[in-house]
């Protein structure tokens, strides 16, 4: 999976992404979280909508299909995670800047 939303650039950055679903008793929300490995710290981007992500998302990783989500339960769930490359400006364009 990571081959197909990856992209070539001039800088990329070998992270793990993780999206999770938050139900904590108000509003559900959802939490983007890029971890860039162990010397890094993790950065992170909150969503109100699942409209708002899949924006975020398809502009910033082309090929990133909305079957990667799927809520399973009514509980706070991660929702995707995968290791993959991504340039600063997909980064940028997610809200998570370095």
């Amino acid at each position: 999976m990571s081959q197909m939303i990856a992209m070539s650039s001039p800088h990329t950055n070998s992270v793990r992404l993780v999206i999770q679903l938050v139900r904590d008793g108000t509003k559900p929300h959802y939490r983007v979280a890029v971890y860039p490995g162990p010397s890094g710290a993790p950065l992170h981007v909150k969503f109100s909508s699942r409209d708002e992500l899949l924006e975020r998302l398809r502009a910033a990783i082309p090929g990133f299909d909305e079957i990667h989500l799927l809520e399973t339960g009514d509980a706070t769930e991660i929702l995707f995670a995968d290791s993959m490359e991504l340039s600063d400006a997909q980064l940028s364009s997610l809200g998570l800047a370095q």
